[in-house]
């Protein structure tokens, strides 16, 4: 037994990794602000919640703030997981790079520490810093708990949940780390992956299989795969609950614990995979450590051979009068395999997406049933139309976020990165100029992106096309019906209320246009905070953290009030709900339902969308060419700041 306890102890509480990360990362002043930065914005988050629902009226209606404490904490736990997806594989990635640069990871390797201890004590040492952050929230559910509306048990879930999703995400980080690919060029294409994987699933469950397969109403396979939706099924179990025993009393019982416990098939599935992840780690660790075989040596030369002929064989470029800096950023990035094979895999993903989207709503055999049977009083027709719409938000919305996400993580390294290998100390001492470089950064890396924000644009053009075709072609799917009342109740004489009927077109014919001008500045402005981080910060992680932050805050403030405001208020709300991406994708998509008075003024809602479109783009420029004049001013001293010289 207590052979035992001295070997748990030094594999876990003992490990000198695990002590050595967290005793240097305690001490230092970056983490601390941090975990104060977080505790700071969860208490003003849970205060503006309770306030919202009357908490320093003289009568508060408990009811009130039993609802407010259910929505914050939704946000929150939302919050939590999406945050531990795309931050900590980042942290633990610069942790990890910054010992493969120092060259600590071949050391670590020379020590007596087994296999099993340096593998753990990577994973763990970086995941404590994480896990803490969780939990210190803690008391702040426990507050929301006094006031009703949260139960006990959603509250842990709530936390295992992200506790779990951090584990995985960081044993991939660690796989990557000892397959000596936990470069930043793997770790952002992983990030980026999650990303899209979050909201591709989520789209599927939710529009797709939720309402139209033989689990409606209910869970579905893909709930367990998914830690928002586990959280969904936990937190709204009132219409996202699990089938019963009796629904699934037919299936083997491991299809039945899987569809009947998502939270527990979602931990079982993420625990068994980190498992085995650190497994194989500890396995071939030190085997990959002693270098590549003679056959990849081999294969490495070759194709270093290879490429030396063919700088031989190619000719000059010629740039003319165009910038060197942004020719670079455009035509040098992305040129192997694998960068041609995601940017336009992407492309073509993303259209063979919306082909099948409307080539089911066009055959969809409930149409007919959906235009005889709409209902008195609502926006739009039941039947396709129901899921089409959420169906081409949620993808044009995942295209627009994978594109943000790529902008950013790229401009976030377009700097430091150079600074790191020596690159830009060269490039200062050639005639190029600091407005030079800064604007050729700028116009390259959104240039680089031009094939990548050209596909929402095409797909709202197609999507317009359909529309228009169809109405040529008077077909009943490329119209809505809406049904509106002209006078509300019944008169005191007993007639009834006088509706009225708007044939209305699918898709609005400027749509693409609209959404150009508001999404090409948006990119730059990404491309901008993050080429402002990445010249102000010594490394890649210290421009992407706040970069990501600063996008993701912002449009999420926009998005809780834009959209509310673009269904109440005429003229104005559609301007202000033009500059969150995302609600702007679905005020353009439809219209109908979240513009206010939209079908019965439609010249006036489409003068609101233009004057929106306007306002975004040049509120957006006029942000990117003040933040890349302040960084111009400001380049030669922050440069020799950080390089050391001054």
């Amino acid at each position: 037994m207590q052979a035992f306890y001295h070997w748990f102890w030094r594999l876990i509480p003992g490990n000198p990794q695990v002590v050595r990360i967290v005793q240097g990362g305690s001490r230092r002043t970056q983490h601390a602000l941090v975990r104060m930065g977080y505790l700071g914005a969860l208490i003003a988050l849970v205060t503006i919640g309770m306030l919202s629902a009357g908490g320093l009226g003289g009568a508060v209606d408990l009811n009130d703030l039993a609802k407010a404490g259910s929505q914050v904490f939704r946000v929150i736990s939302y919050g939590q997981v999406v945050l531990v997806c795309l931050l900590a594989p980042i942290f633990m990635a610069g942790a990890i790079a910054s010992e493969q640069s120092g060259k600590t990871y071949n050391i670590l390797l020379t020590t007596p520490l087994s296999n099993l201890q340096i593998v753990l004590g990577s994973l763990l040492g970086r995941l404590f810093f994480i896990l803490t952050l969780l939990l210190s929230g803690l008391p702040l559910f426990a507050v929301m708990l006094v006031f009703g509306g949260v139960p006990v048990s959603s509250v842990f879930v709530a936390f295992a949940v992200a506790g779990l999703t951090a584990l995985f995400v960081g044993a991939v980080a660690v796989v990557l780390s000892v397959m000596r690919a936990g470069g930043r060029k793997a770790v952002f294409v992983f990030v980026i992956s999650i990303a899209a994987y979050l909201v591709v699933v989520g789209a599927l469950d939710m529009v797709l299989l939720r309402n139209l397969g033989p689990t409606r109403g209910h869970t579905t396979v893909l709930t367990p795969l998914h830690p928002l939706l586990v959280l969904q099924a936990t937190i709204n179990k009132a219409n996202y609950a699990p089938p019963g025993p009796e629904q699934l009393a037919q299936y083997p019982g491991l299809v039945r614990f899987y569809l009947g416990q998502p939270f527990a098939a979602f931990a079982a599935i993420t625990a068994l995979l980190s498992v085995l992840m650190v497994l194989f780690c500890s396995l071939w660790v030190r085997r990959i450590g002693t270098g590549d075989s003679k056959a990849v040596i081999w294969i490495k030369a070759k194709l270093r051979l290879a490429e030396q002929g063919a700088e031989r064989v190619r000719s000059a470029r010629q740039l003319g009068n165009g910038n060197p800096i942004a020719w670079r950023e455009a035509n040098t990035r992305g040129k192997l395999a694998g960068g041609i094979l995601a940017r336009y895999g992407f492309v073509v993903l993303g259209l063979i997406g919306l082909g099948l989207l409307l080539y089911y709503y066009h055959t969809d055999p409930f149409w007919k049933q959906g235009q005889q049977n709409a209902t008195p009083g609502s926006v739009v027709s039941q039947g396709p139309a129901e899921w089409f719409y959420p169906s081409l938000m949620t993808l044009l919305i995942a295209e627009v976020v994978v594109i943000s996400l790529v902008a950013l993580y790229m401009s976030a390294g377009s700097v430091s990165k150079e600074r790191e290998d020596g690159t830009l100390d060269i490039m200062l001492t050639t005639p190029i100029t600091p407005r030079y470089y800064v604007w050729g950064k700028l116009r390259g890396l959104v240039r680089f992106l031009s094939v990548m924000i050209a596909l929402p644009v095409i797909s709202l053009a197609i999507f317009s096309v359909y529309t228009l075709v169809g109405r040529l072609s008077d077909w009943p799917q490329a119209s809505l019906r809406h049904v509106t009342y002209t006078n509300s109740g019944y008169s005191s004489f007993g007639s009834a209320p006088t509706a009225t009927t708007h044939h209305v077109p699918l898709a609005l014919y400027e749509s693409p246009l609209l959404l150009l001008l508001m999404l090409v500045p948006f990119i730059a402005l990404c491309v901008a905070i993050g080429m402002f981080w990445s010249l102000k910060a010594k490394g890649v992680l210290g421009a992407v953290v706040p970069s990501v932050a600063i996008i993701g805050a912002g449009a999420a403030v926009l998005s809780l009030c834009g959209l509310p405001a673009s269904s109440n208020i005429p003229l104005v709300g559609p301007v202000l709900n033009a500059f969150s991406p995302a609600t702007n994708i679905v005020m353009l998509v439809n219209p109908y339902e979240f513009v206010e008075q939209f079908t019965e003024e439609p010249a006036m809602g489409r003068i609101s969308l233009f004057i929106g479109a306007l306002a975004v783009c040049g509120g957006y420029a006029t942000v990117v060419w003040a933040m890349i004049a302040a960084m111009v001013r400001g380049f030669d001293h922050t440069v020799r700041r950080l390089s050391g010289t001054k």
